[in-house]
């Protein structure tokens, strides 16, 4: 079939297009000025262009949503005056101690290192008050420094014997002379049995008073009003040693103690109880409040602070400015405001059940302009019950907010922040505060003891472990170097051509301390961890596992499938009126995980060959 010549030529051109140029023009202008101050500025030349832009977007409709401008405060303040340690008689309490101190001070016991720290610092005064040195060997034989010490204690050794000869027991000094039995006539008749001169036994007497006064102020020692400052004598090699914390629950391994405010006219009065406190730092929630409890002296303790004057309980009426709520990345609630965008609420990974995420999302991006702070000034050791806020707004208006949480909806659905929770679940909302008087965090110092509490599910025992135990040298040292055993079993020797040999049972190290479980009196089902002691081991040589004689019994909720770890450490900190506190304190934290001891019994095994030989 032919094609035409206009066919051919399209099919062509269709086929073998020609080549194309394709080219720019650039327009640039020329500026009349080298200055772009002015264009920076983004002047605005047509303002009702904003105008409708914001009628627009909706910001002239009347809402009906009046800035405060002023409001009052109405709140009611009661300070805390007693505390209870446990099982401990009532003691007075005021904010001059901090409460960490209060609570979870031990009292020391002695040990070769501070007898040495004693005696250095009574060596000290006698020379700033012109007492001949030549004094020391007869204070070294009245009290000589006789320390029972563990053969693997390498670094009390060294100590021991590096003061042998040189220094007295300046614990034993000082319990002649600073306990009431002593009053430091103990003291005083020692030396005029040594015939030292009365003027000599008289500035050694002055020198006693401020013996008892430094390490008072050095030490915060066990109870609030701090009365027990001397050492506790150390318990004789096997015995039970005593307990040294008086908040100290063993079976709980926690810390628990009462505070309360005096009594009002009426008998009413607030308790605040401290049940599970870990040692790890005081705050609003380590309390709920008791409305039904009472504190009040008893037995031979020190009489607590008679019922005060109502005047003791002071309402504060405060007046303050409210000032809006900001933080960073907040949306600007004006269209044409630049935002700094540190914050991507667009970013939030979250779910219909993630309400704190959905919470923060809805107050930033909705009502984060709508929230007023208020200061609101509260002294430490004070319960705090707003009975009031009323705010005036721009409009004249007064407005009475109440507490959120003390409406009428039922105890299940009630919630609120920053109020103690009271132990009666059927008892009225309450608004009331504690400030207390807390350090907050504190360093953390090296374990003086530490004990790991694991489950052995294997076993079926908890195993609380010595990692670190305390040296006569005043540090922690490792618990397994001080069980290391000085004798090794005798090899073993197999009986005629026997290929296998019977094992009743293996052994673990002597700083692993069972606790087996046994049932609670008058129950079948529920148990607790008593301590046991394996065949031929040394024993618990710590005061965690050693302060409660025999049946010692930890409750089974206390040691979880993660474990518990428990510390002994020194801790300091400074308080407000400047002084500094150190004392002796324990802390609770949450373990590891589980352990295996590699406890077997009934075992069969072989012999290799050659053994015995």
């Amino acid at each position: 079939m032919a094609l035409s010549t206009t066919t051919l030529s399209k099919v062509m051109q269709a086929q073998y297009r020609l080549p194309t140029i394709t080219a720019y023009n650039r327009l640039e202008i020329t500026p009349r000025n080298s200055d772009f101050d002015r264009s920076l500025q983004a002047e605005i030349r047509d303002a009702l262009w904003m105008l409708t832009r914001q009628w627009q977007l909706g910001e002239f409709e009347g809402e009906d949503a009046a800035s405060p401008v002023s409001a009052l405060i109405l709140g009611e303040h009661t300070p805390v005056d007693r505390v209870e340690l446990g099982a401990s008689p009532v003691q007075p309490y005021d904010d001059s101690l901090p409460l960490e101190a209060a609570v979870e001070a031990e009292q020391l016991r002695d040990n070769l290192f501070l007898a040495v720290q004693i005696a250095r610092y009574f060596v000290k005064l006698m020379g700033l008050k012109g007492l001949a040195l030549s004094y020391i060997p007869t204070l070294i034989g009245g009290y000589p420094v006789n320390y029972h010490l563990d053969p693997n204690d390498a670094d009390g050794a060294i100590l021991n014997n590096s003061v042998q000869g040189r220094l007295f027991d300046g614990c034993a000094l000082l319990r002649d002379i600073g306990t009431p039995q002593g009053a430091g006539t103990v003291f005083s008749a020692f030396l005029v049995g040594k015939g030292v001169p009365s003027a000599d036994v008289d500035l050694f007497s002055a020198i006693g008073a401020l013996l008892a006064a430094w390490y008072s102020r050095t030490y915060a020692q066990a109870g609030a009003s701090g009365s027990a400052a001397v050492p506790v004598a150390a318990p004789a090699p096997g015995s039970a040693a005593v307990s040294l914390s008086k908040a100290w629950e063993p079976a709980k391994l926690e810390y628990q103690f009462d505070l309360a405010c005096p009594p009002v006219a009426g008998g009413g009065q607030k308790v605040l109880v401290a049940e599970a406190f870990d040692g790890l730092g005081l705050d609003w929630y380590s309390f709920d409040i008791n409305t039904n409890g009472q504190l009040a002296a008893s037995g031979n303790a020190p009489a607590a602070p008679s019922p005060p004057p109502p005047s003791t309980v002071v309402e504060n009426l405060v007046s303050f400015i409210p000032a809006p709520v900001t933080f960073k990345g907040m949306p600007n609630p004006r269209f044409w405001m630049l935002e700094d965008s540190q914050t991507d609420f667009g970013k939030i990974d979250t779910s219909p059940t993630g309400l704190l995420h959905l919470l923060l999302a809805e107050f930033g991006l909705i009502y984060g302009n709508d929230w007023f702070m208020l200061p609101y000034p509260l002294n430490v050791n004070n319960i705090c019950e707003i009975k009031g806020l009323l705010v005036t707004d721009v409009f004249g208006e007064h407005i009475l907010i109440d507490a959120a949480g003390s409406g009428t909806d039922s105890n299940w659905q009630r919630w609120a922040m920053f109020h103690q929770t009271d132990t009666n679940p059927d008892a009225p909302a309450n608004k009331l505060f504690y400030l207390a008087p807390a350090t907050g965090q504190m360093p953390d110092n090296d374990p003086l003891e530490q004990v790991n509490f694991l489950r052995d599910e294997v076993a079926s025992l908890v195993w609380a472990v010595e990692d670190t135990v305390e040296s006569q040298a005043g540090n922690g040292v490792s618990g397994d170097a001080m069980a290391l055993r000085s004798t090794t079993p005798a090899p073993f020797v197999p009986a005629g051509t026997a290929a296998i040999r019977y094992v009743l049972g293996t052994t673990v190290p002597d700083n692993w301390i069972p606790f087996i479980p046994v049932h609670m009196a008058g129950s079948v089902t529920e148990i607790q961890f008593q301590r046991a002691t394996m065949p031929g081991a040394k024993g618990a040589l710590g005061q965690v596992l050693t302060e409660n004689p025999p049946p010692y019994y930890i409750s089974e909720e206390q040691i979880p499938r993660s474990g518990v770890i428990v510390s002994r450490s020194f801790k300091r900190a400074r308080w407000f009126n400047g002084r500094t506190f150190l004392w002796l304190g324990r802390s609770k934290v949450t373990g590891k995980g589980e352990g295996w001891s590699n406890l077997k019994f009934d075992q069969i095994v072989d012999i290799p060959p050659g053994a015995g030989k």
